[in-house]
């Protein structure tokens, strides 16, 4: 699957419908067409780029390597600000101007309140099964000299959390309401947390409404900015879009969980930063790498958590 995080992944939370709303890259909600426009993301994607070193030429621009990445996007909900965190692992190859992502592995997300008033949400319960069906090997891009520093563009990729991931990696399908449950070969949501519960489970926290939200989700994310030429760490611009339908929320909890969000509209607010990994950090099996990623990403990339 060509996978967002989050994220979001995000908490994106909607209110409730059979139809999910839509928050577009101009940070506006606009109820979906049957192609929903929030998931089709506004330019497509080259397959090369030119920079000043000419067409295919990377300069002294490689990504050849392992990244720690960590993307945030910023969004309003009930009238409070909250920022959605999505940790990820790359390895990377690089010829010319070209890359691809070899080793792409989702380590989760978090939703943190930036408002007193805020909601923040815990999905960790679905971080073992993110790992397992969401993956972004394969993914392709250029990273080219552009004056003093590069130009990185990583492919357009979707996300699907809490639904049989194959089918609903098409944008142009419908995510399943909560009388659609994948049985055999009919796709549908699923029980990603393995609590009887449908979708993923988001436990929402905040001092207006509380409780655990059931959901699926679905989103884009495309990288796009000029980066550092220098250092171990850059920050790169990202496109982003999103859609949500609630399946049910835990008993006793407000609907109020489910109200809407939308994306803010100052495009510095949606970032994703790269660090570069050293020799052993970071490293075993996909489950040790990603409890390494989140534990060395507030170390490594400090400014990812504001």
């Amino acid at each position: 699957m060509r996978a967002g995080a989050l994220p979001l992944f995000i908490v994106a939370l909607t209110s409730v419908g059979c139809a999910p709303d839509v928050v577009e890259p101009d940070g506006f909600v606009r109820m979906p067409s049957s192609v929903p426009p929030a998931m089709t993301p506004p330019t497509p994607s080259p397959t090369m780029t030119t920079g000043s070193d000419g067409g295919t030429a990377a300069g002294s621009c490689d990504l050849s390597g392992r990244w720690l990445i960590a993307q945030r996007v910023l969004t309003t909900a009930l009238g409070q600000q909250q920022a959605a965190h999505t940790w990820f692992y790359y390895e990377i190859e690089q010829r010319d101007a070209n890359l691809v992502v070899t080793r792409g592995l989702h380590c989760g997300f978090a939703v943190v309140k930036k408002t007193s008033l805020a909601a923040s949400v815990d999905s960790s319960s679905s971080w073992p099964v993110l790992l397992e069906k969401n993956t972004s090997t394969g993914r392709r891009g250029t990273y080219v000299k552009d004056g003093s520093n590069c130009r990185l563009l990583l492919d357009t990729e979707y996300v699907v959390r809490g639904a049989t991931v194959a089918a609903y990696t098409d944008p142009k399908r419908p995510l399943p309401t909560r009388t659609e449950k994948a049985t055999g070969t009919t796709p549908g949501w699923e029980d990603w947390d393995g609590d009887g519960q449908p979708g993923i489970s988001l436990k929402v926290s905040s001092s207006l409404a509380s409780g655990t939200l059931y959901s699926v989700q679905r989103d884009w994310t495309r990288y796009e900015g000029i980066a550092s030429a220098h250092g171990p760490k850059f920050k790169v611009s990202i496109g982003y879009g999103s859609e949500h339908v609630p399946l049910g929320r835990s008993m006793g909890a407000p609907q109020a969980i489910e109200s809407k969000s939308s994306l803010s509209s100052d495009p510095a607010q949606h970032y994703a930063w790269f660090a570069r990994l050293g020799d052993g950090q970071a490293a075993g099996t996909p489950e040790q790498i990603c409890a390494a990623v989140r534990m060395l990403k507030d170390q490594l990339l400090p400014e990812a958590a504001q």
